[in-house]
């Protein structure tokens, strides 16, 4: 056996103040950083947790939209069907003989030669009041077309003026 003598290290847990009481060794500085340290955590735990309460947020609302959507088809779809059976010809048939109309066994045609020309309503009435004629009674297609063709002429020309 070996007579040296065992020297144990002496650990302090705690210390004392000059006052007698325990001290954890916390000087203003490490209380500080700790306190730094804790609010920079916090920080950092608040962000997290909006950011998942948005994505959570954002995800119901993607679910909600998405149960409209299909909603929305099939009510599309029964609409579509309800349109199509509306637009059957039986039903057509049907709803035209309610109204009073019959089908006819045979069609007759109306040949008419050399109709007049069509002119439109407001030329029509401009035509009675300028000239103070009927408008039933028949012009020349050539000076109805050369006056069409002056007014247009005349409506480019102001247009190609106020242009800047």
């Amino acid at each position: 056996m070996n007579s040296d003598p065992v020297y144990l290290p002496k650990i302090r847990i705690r210390r004392e103040n000059n006052q007698g009481r325990p001290s954890w060794g916390f000087s203003r500085k490490n209380m500080a950083l700790f306190l730094l340290l804790l609010l920079l955590g916090s920080l950092i735990g608040s962000f997290y947790l909006s950011q998942a309460s948005q994505a959570a947020t954002a995800g119901l609302e993607v679910i909600d939209l998405t149960e409209q959507r299909e909603h929305w088809r099939q009510e599309n779809s029964e609409l579509r069907r309800a349109i199509a059976e509306k637009e059957s010809l039986s039903n057509v048939k049907e709803r035209a003989e309610e109204l009073g109309f019959k089908q006819r066994e045979r069609v007759e045609y109306l040949i008419v030669d050399q109709l007049p020309p069509e002119l439109p309503d407001q030329e029509v009435a401009g035509a009675v009041t300028a000239q103070g004629r009927d408008p039933n009674e028949p012009r020349s297609i050539l000076s109805e077309s050369a006056s069409w063709w002056e007014e247009l002429v005349a409506q480019f020309e102001s247009w190609v003026r106020t242009q800047p």
